[in-house]
C-alpha cells in the first residue's frame, strides 16, 4: 500500500505541474502585464491560504482522509482543462485558483503518508514524500515541456488535467489505515492496534473536538515552522515557480528549454529531500541545516540577477534549487514532530495554510517590485529574504523551539 500511495503521490503533483513554467510567460502572452502576472501565480498560494487549516481540521473531526485525496485529483484535473478549452489571462488567474484548492490537499496526503509509518519516524516518511513530489513535478515538467514545443503550452494544461484524471482513478484503491483501539491514540500506541478485529466500534474514543483541534494552533514549534515556511515560499514561488521562467522567456529560451529549467530545479529535491528529512539534522542539528538551507537559496536567487545567458540561469536554479529543497523537506517534518496522531491533519493544514501566506505574497511581491524597479532588482530582493530566513531559523533555535 506504502508504494501504492507513493504513486498516487508522484501523479498528483505531475497532474499540477505540467504547465507551471509556462504560467507567467503564457499570461504575458494573453496580454497580463507583470502585476496581474504576480497576482495569477499567487492565486495559487492564496485558496491554499484559506483552505488548508480548514481541511485539516475537518479531516481530523471526521478522521478520514482517502476522499480528500481524490477530490485533490478532482480539482487538478478542472485546473488543467479549463485554460484548454478557454485560455484567457482570467481563466489561467482562475486554474491557478484551482490548482491552489487541489494542492490543498497536500495537507491529507503528508498525514495519510505519514500513518504507514512508525510514530517516530515522520521526518524520513516526510523525506520519502518529497522525493515522490520531485519525481513526480520532474515528469510534469519533461512531458509538459514536450507537449508545448512540439503542440503549444495550451496542450501543457490538457496533459495536467489528463494526469489528474488518471491520478483520481488511481486514488480510489488507496486504503487508509484504520486505527481501533480502546485507548486514546498517541504517538506511542497509535500504530499498535491496527490489525485488530474484534475490537468493538463503540470503544473507539470520540473523535476530537472543533476546540481541541483548534488548541494545536498554539504548539510553539508549529508556529515558528510555519512562519520559516512563509519565507521558504516566498523564495521558492517568487522565483522558480514564479518568474525566473519569464527571465528565460527573455533570453529567448524555447519551450523545451523552459520546462528544462523546471526539471533542474526539480532534480536536487529528488536527491536533497531525503537528505535533508534525516541525515543532516542528524549530522548537523536542525538549526544548522535550516541555516544553510535558507542562505543557499537567497544566493541562487539574487544570482538571478547577474545571469545574463541561459547557461548561467541554469546553473544558478540548481544552486537556488539545492537550498529551497533543504527548508521545505525539514520544515514538514519538525512542524507535526510532537503531535498527537489524530490532531497531525489539523497541524499541518495549519502549517500550510500559514506558509500559503508566502507563496501568493512571494510572486505578488515580486511582480509589484518588478514593475516598478525591474526584474533583476527583484530577484536581489529575494536573495535578502533568503538572509532573513538564516537569521530567524537562528533565533527560532536559540529559544528553544525547533527541537529534532
Amino acid at each position: 500500500m506504502k508504494l501504492l500511495f507513493f504513486f498516487v503521490t508522484s501523479f498528483f503533483w505531475f497532474s499540477l505541474y505540467t504547465y507551471v513554467p509556462y504560467v507567467a510567460p503564457y499570461a504575458e502572452y494573453l496580454g497580463a502585464d507583470l502585476r496581474l502576472v504576480g497576482l495569477i501565480a499567487g492565486a495559487y498560494g492564496f485558496t491554499q491560504m484559506a483552505i488548508r487549516f480548514p481541511l485539516g481540521i475537518f479531516s481530523d473531526r471526521i478522521g478520514k482522509r482517502k476522499i480528500f485525496v481524490v477530490l485533490g485529483m478532482a480539482f487538478a484535473a478542472a485546473a488543467g482543462f479549463v485554460v484548454f478549452f478557454f485560455p484567457s489571462a482570467y481563466t489561467l488567474l482562475l486554474a491557478r485558483a484551482l490548482g491552489g484548492v487541489a494542492a490543498s490537499a497536500w495537507v491529507v496526503f503528508t498525514v495519510l503518508g505519514a500513518s504507514y509509518y512508525p510514530a517516530d519516524k515522520t521526518a524520513k516518511a516526510m523525506g520519502h514524500l518529497s522525493a515522490c513530489n520531485a519525481l513526480g513535478r520532474m515528469a510534469a515538467l519533461l512531458m509538459g515541456g514536450l507537449a508545448a514545443q512540439w503542440l503549444g503550452v495550451e496542450y501543457a494544461f490538457l496533459l495536467g488535467g489528463i494526469g489528474a484524471l488518471i491520478g483520481m482513478a488511481t486514488s480510489a484503491t488507496v486504503k487508509e489505515k484504520t486505527k481501533k483501539t480502546t485507548q486514546p491514540p498517541s504517538d506511542n500506541n497509535i500504530h499498535s492496534n491496527t490489525n485488530e478485529s474484534n475490537t468493538n466500534e463503540n470503544d473507539k474514543p470520540p473523535p476530537p473536538t472543533f476546540a481541541e483541534l483548534l488548541t494545536v494552533a498554539k504548539n510553539k514549534q508549529l508556529l515558528c515552522c510555519s512562519i520559516l515556511g512563509i519565507l521558504c515560499m516566498f523564495i521558492s514561488f517568487a522565483t522558480t515557480f514564479g518568474f525566473i521562467p519569464l527571465a528565460a522567456s527573455r533570453l529567448e529560451a524555447n519551450q523545451i528549454q523552459i520546462g528544462l529549467l523546471g526539471v533542474v530545479s526539480t532534480v536536487p529535491g529528488i536527491f536533497m529531500a531525503p537528505l535533508a528529512g534525516s541525515f543532516m539534522p542528524k549530522k548537523f542539528g536542525a538549526c544548522t541545516t535550516l541555516v544553510i538551507g535558507f542562505l543557499i537559496a537567497g544566493v541562487g536567487s539574487a544570482l538571478v540577477a547577474f545571469s545574463n545567458s541561459l547557461p548561467s540561469l541554469f546553473a544558478v536554479q540548481i544552486i537556488g534549487s539545492i537550498g529551497i529543497a533543504i527548508p521545505s523537506t525539514l520544515l514538514l517534518g519538525l512542524c507535526i514532530r510532537d503531535i498527537p496522531a489524530p490532531r497531525r491533519a489539523t497541524a499541518m493544514g495549519f502549517y500550510q495554510a500559514v506558509y500559503g501566506i508566502g507563496m501568493f505574497l512571494g510572486p505578488f511581491v515580486m511582480g509589484q517590485i518588478s514593475y516598478a524597479l525591474g526584474l533583476m532588482t527583484a530577484f536581489i530582493f529575494i536573495g535578502v529574504v533568503g538572509v532573513a530566513g538564516a537569521l530567524l531559523t537562528i533565533v527560532y533555535a536559540r529559544r528553544g523551539n525547533l527541537v529534532y
